[in-house]
């Protein structure tokens, strides 16, 4: 009973770090920019908005 426990585990464990370091690498954002304005505020401060503009249908 406790070497199937333990197999279950360590075989939960490995499954979830595979999944996890398969999202982080396919994380990329490779299509993705980010796009800065600056403007000037009501009070002559400079004020500088960026955006981020992701050209990929999904990620996670």
């Amino acid at each position: 009973m406790n070497r199937k426990y333990f197999l279950v585990s360590f075989t939960l464990v490995l499954l979830a770090s595979g999944f996890i370091t398969f999202i982080y690498f396919s994380n990329d954002h490779t299509a993705c920019e980010t796009l800065t304005e600056i403007t000037q505020g009501e009070q002559g401060e400079t004020v500088k908005t960026e955006t981020h503009v992701c050209k990929e249908k999904f990620n996670f």
